[in-house]
């Protein structure tokens, strides 16, 4: 039984390990700010429709998954990667970082589209509203959790 546990850890360590490491959260404040600029302790959800989820699906399969999986994007390890921070912090990170071989090459609604698709992967419900592609607004917005059935 300490033989499994152990083997787990070691398993679970190294995956996380290998996810890429999600950015700094040093100088982010705590509570997130509405559109009026006033400090709010209010979690900002993210919210997207489902034709940007379908736009993000459709450039993940073209571009993206010549390297990524789709299980990349959801499960524990994603969780506990990005989920904790901004949805903004993944944006910059992406489109930063993203294709490899062309980093910063698809445009900034291409790279919200595809942020769009891992909200909905990842449980979230759309809404009326696209994601914006704007990283100054998508920093103050956070992961929603799913709605329980």
């Amino acid at each position: 039984m300490i033989r499994l546990a152990t083997t787990t850890a070691i398993i679970v360590g190294g995956l996380a390990a290998c996810a890429s490491p999600g950015p700094s959260t040093s100088g982010v404040p705590a509570a997130t700010i509405d559109t009026r600029g006033a400090a709010s302790n209010a979690v900002t959800p993210a919210v997207f429709t489902s034709e940007q989820a379908d736009r993000g699906q459709r450039v993940f399969s073209e571009v993206c998954s010549a390297c990524h999986g789709a299980n990349e994007f959801r499960g524990p390890i994603f969780s506990m990667t990005w989920m904790a921070e901004p949805v903004g912090h993944l944006f910059e990170h992406i489109s930063s970082n993203m294709p490899e071989d062309r980093p910063g090459s698809l445009s900034p609604e291409e790279y919200a589209a595809v942020l769009a698709h891992f909200l909905r992967v990842n449980g979230r419900e759309p809404g009326d509203t696209e994601l914006p592609s704007d990283p100054h607004l998508l920093r103050r917005m956070r992961w929603k959790r799913p709605q329980a059935p």
